[in-house]
């Protein structure tokens, strides 16, 4: 009952409140928001806001040399092969490196090479192997899912040299090392060079060891007709024509249309070589010979290859560059003075009740950013940023940090 009479009569409370004034102008209480005392424990994660990222609508293009070291271009001396790899899968194709094993154990492969055959010709059928399907008509068919179109078989050339047809029925490739060519090669930006073989000394079995094959001093060299042409759209991208000339000079200059020895496709990094028309210009040594069925493994690099390589090497000089097209999205982290002004490093506390390590911190901690981590939806990180100097952090003190990620 006598809270009931509490509505209806007045207390002495409330007299004495009347006996002040009004209720406003009774003093007022100052609420103090006390920092904490003990560490707490700090968010991990926070969400971007939907003005936090902001998408760059500039775009860089990047172009760098091709090869180990920051070169641009392979001379004399600095093409290698590894014996292991040539007793393995060089019946396939063949690794060049830019540095001798001993030189340097951790070499880096630049660029692969190999030779295939529409039916198979060019190499002896490995042991156990089915016949027919030779490490050439392997190559072939290979690069032929790769780089053309559904239902076509056979690379085609609309003018080669003399009177060959259009279809290629063999070709040499060379194959950048993925590592190496990062979006796509640049087009208009490569040159090689290849050396023609004279002939066997007397007496030499056709194999094509350095020993029995005769350098000529023909040359050849090659690039894209990107400066002249826009290319062709096929199923492996943007396809060029492979010619004679220079960088510095373009195509070489012809009464008619230029003479093609190849096709380039910069998006795979990745040069197939009419063997027939480089063969008919200076010389290439081919042995398109049908090997019958091998008893015994095959264990030794396919001729036709081991012949390229020494072509490639002879001539000694491979200039090339990447290219790639760099996009960026800015991240801002924004960080308030609230957040994140402790650490979940066990080192920040010490002892069972889990005081400041520091005394110094107590009422007042202070921490330093030096990474900024970017999380998908399941808390993976994807791409950390680092500061370039430690920024400090504290309840004083907020910050707004941006992260610019390029991809």
């Amino acid at each position: 009952m006598a809270r009931y009479a509490d509505k209806f009569n007045r207390s002495p409370r409330r007299n004495q409140v009347e006996r002040v004034g009004r209720t406003r102008d009774l003093p007022r209480i100052r609420q103090v928001r006390r920092r904490p005392t003990q560490p707490v424990m700090q968010p991990i994660y926070k969400r971007f806001g939907g003005q936090d990222i902001v998408d760059s609508g500039d775009t860089d293009t990047v172009t760098s040399a091709l090869f180990s070291n920051q070169d641009g271009v392979l001379t004399s001396g600095e093409y290698h092969l590894s014996t292991v790899q040539s007793a393995s899968s060089g019946e396939y194709y063949l690794d060049v490196y830019r540095e001798t094993a001993l030189s340097n154990p951790d070499r880096e492969v630049q660029f692969s090479l190999g030779y295939g055959h529409f039916k198979g010709s060019g190499s002896q059928v490995p042991q156990y192997a089915t016949e027919g399907f030779t490490p050439t008509r392997a190559i072939h068919s290979q690069y032929a899912n790769l780089l053309l179109s559904p239902g076509d078989e056979q690379f085609t050339l609309t003018n080669r040299s003399g009177s060959l047809p259009n279809n290629l029925t063999m070709f040499h490739f060379i194959n950048v090392q993925r590592s190496r060519l990062k979006e796509r090669l640049d087009p208009g930006n490569w040159e090689l060079h290849l050396g023609g073989w004279g002939g066997h000394h007397s007496g030499a079995p056709q194999t094509p060891y350095a020993s029995q094959l005769i350098p000529s001093n023909s040359v050849i060299k090659l690039i894209d007709d990107s400066t002249v042409s826009d290319g062709t759209v096929a199923e492996a991208g943007t396809v060029y024509k492979i010619v004679s000339g220079t960088i510095a000079n373009g195509p070489a200059q012809t009464s008619g249309t230029p003479v093609e020895y190849g096709l380039f496709y910069p998006d795979n990094g990745v040069f197939i070589l009419d063997s027939e028309g480089i063969d008919g210009a200076i010389g290439l040594y081919i042995n398109s010979g049908s090997h019958a069925y091998c008893a015994t493994p095959v264990t030794v690099s396919n001729a036709n290859t081991t012949a390229f390589f020494h072509s490639i090497s002879g001539s000694a000089y491979f200039a090339a560059r990447n290219k790639e097209t760099v996009h960026a999205t800015h991240y801002f982290v924004r960080v308030r003075n609230q957040d994140y002004n402790f650490s979940n490093n066990p080192s920040f506390t010490s002892g069972s009740q889990g005081t400041f390590t520091h005394p110094s911190f107590f009422k007042d901690p202070k921490v330093y950013i030096t990474t900024v981590g970017l999380y998908n939806d399941n808390n993976e990180l994807l791409a950390v940023a680092k500061m370039s100097k430690p920024l400090l952090k504290s309840y004083n003190r907020e910050a707004l940090i941006r992260v610019k990620l390029e991809y």
